[in-house]
């Protein structure tokens, strides 16, 4: 037996089984939970940001509708003037915004806009427009994109207290 080579009788090397992908560890599982709150906590938010400015969206729709009225500017004004109420109460439901009216009216919705717009420019045919006659200064496109804008933008302060 001397001629046997003793290397022959060695087996081949065995190399250890693939490592799996699972079970995962404990801290995959971890960085998973993580991932999951983390999507719950922005779809939440992202619903309670569409459900609060739903009554924006409703405006804007209600305010693309009053064009019909361009050539009654009496009853366009009063129905603007209603949505602009609206929707001011649909964020803030108060009663002191529904008694507003005039110079005080105007100076809400700049205050809230923050803009000058209400009573220096187009807005304020909002002030007597409604209960004239006729409204020659009356420009409805440019009414139409203020309002708008205010309707997309106000603001209402935090501390509760209103202009």
């Amino acid at each position: 037996m001397p001629d046997q080579d003793p290397l022959a009788q060695l087996r081949d090397i065995h190399l250890p089984d693939a490592i799996s992908f699972w079970p995962l560890a404990p801290g995959w599982w971890i960085v998973g939970l993580l991932l999951i709150l983390l999507l719950l906590v922005v779809c939440n938010f992202l619903y309670r940001s569409k459900k609060r400015n739903r009554y924006r969206v409703l405006a804007v729709r209600e305010l693309a509708n009053l064009d019909q009225y361009f050539g009654q500017p009496a009853l366009y004004l009063q129905h603007l003037n209603h949505l602009l109420k609206q929707t001011a109460l649909a964020t803030k439901s108060t009663t002191d915004i529904a008694a507003l009216s005039g110079n005080e009216w105007l100076d809400f919705l700049d205050f809230t806009g923050k803009t000058t717009q209400f009573n220096q420019g187009a807005g304020r045919v909002l002030n007597h427009g409604p209960y004239a006659p006729s409204v020659p200064e009356l420009d409805p496109e440019t009414l139409q994109l203020l309002c708008k804008q205010w309707i997309m933008r106000h603001d209402f302060p935090k501390s509760g207290a209103s202009k």
